[in-house]
């Protein structure tokens, strides 16, 4: 199996980064890191508007063209649904990479890794209970070498007994209650909604969906693995992180905000999720509910928070599932009994 890596290097072609940005800035250093040197940066072309980006002039895919010749591109964006048939047309058109660099802190899973933790990695692998969670694994295990989207699998279906379980949901990374109104929606009769939203504006869009369910309560804190006071730092789009900057707001623990029993968990924590795994420890073993963690926000997510999760809730069944997105964001473990 070659990496991207390595096949940027050989492959004789000018090599240029599609988009800017924060991700953009990521992918660069990491290429450079590599020895890998960027010609240039190119847009689609309605966000051409004559800028420039870490000195370089953002050029359209024709402009590049006309430079660089039959250019490589290495994709520094995310898209998600149909949108993703934009990158699937440019790798039609040239040689195309799209890097899975984890939003959220440093490193990445690349060959020397898969082959440095093969035991662990397979120990991974024997946990999933069906064999699209396994077909799911490998595919994101060869994507995170290959940055090819044609090794990507796609498979959003929800594993039994994830809905309509008794006891409360507890939404962590609430964004503006679209999973909790699903969960609520899907869930028939459904307890008490616990809703954790760290982002001042997100959590308003959540008080305003929730407000039609009187058993729905709207917390604006993060969740973690201590009680007390963080920083949030808002992100583009729909992410944000705590950090030592920011608006100062609550931080709290399951285990400690939550009273009652507590049926399903879903966390989405923006890089903070194995630290709200560590929070809601005595929750999880002890009344054994339902937990739905995203496992793609830092590099060894995939490999650590399923082990945590088969650790922690003996005799779960063991899922991972995803959405459709060009890198591959949107991955969940599920632990259900």
């Amino acid at each position: 199996m070659e990496s991207y890596i390595d096949k940027l290097k050989n492959c004789g072609k000018n090599v240029c980064v599609y988009g800017m940005g924060n991700g953009a800035e990521k992918i660069i250093r990491h290429l450079n890191s590599h020895g890998i040197q960027i010609s240039g940066v190119f847009a689609s072309d309605d966000f051409v508007r004559g800028q420039s980006f870490l000195g370089m002039r953002v050029l359209t895919e024709a402009q590049a063209e006309a430079l660089y010749g039959d250019f490589a591109c290495v994709s520094a964006f995310a898209l998600r649904g149909e949108d993703c048939g934009i990158f699937r047309r440019m790798a039609k058109r040239r040689l195309f990479f799209a890097p899975n660099l984890p939003p959220y802190g440093e490193g990445c899973i690349d060959l020397p890794y898969i082959e440095r933790e093969s035991a662990k990695i397979a120990e991974v692998r024997s946990l999933f209970a069906d064999e699209s969670s396994k077909k799911l694994f490998d595919s994101l295990l060869r994507y995170d070498v290959t940055a090819d989207i044609g090794d990507l699998y796609v498979d959003s279906s929800v594993p039994e007994g994830w809905f309509g379980r008794e006891g409360a949901f507890v939404d962590v990374g609430a964004y503006d209650g679209d999973t909790a109104e699903e969960y609520i929606l899907r869930s028939g009769a459904c307890g008490a909604v616990y809703a954790f939203e760290p982002d001042a504006g997100n959590y308003k869009k959540l008080c305003a969906r929730m407000s039609r369910y009187p058993n729905a309560r709207c917390v604006n804190a993060a969740c973690g693995d201590f009680d007390g006071k963080t920083f949030f730092e808002k992100g583009k789009g729909r992410g944000g992180k705590t950090s030592r900057e920011g608006a100062e707001i609550s931080a709290v623990k399951i285990d400690s905000y939550v009273k009652e029993r507590v049926g399903a968990i879903k966390i989405d924590a923006e890089g903070a999720d194995e630290a709200v795994l560590c929070g809601a420890v005595n929750t999880v073993y002890s009344q054994s509910p339902a937990v739905k963690c995203a496992v793609y926000h830092r590099a060894c997510d995939l490999i650590d928070i399923p082990l945590w999760l088969a650790r922690q809730t003996p005799g779960s069944r063991i899922y991972l599932r995803n959405a459709e997105y060009i890198p591959a964001f949107d991955v969940f473990a599920y632990a259900v009994k």
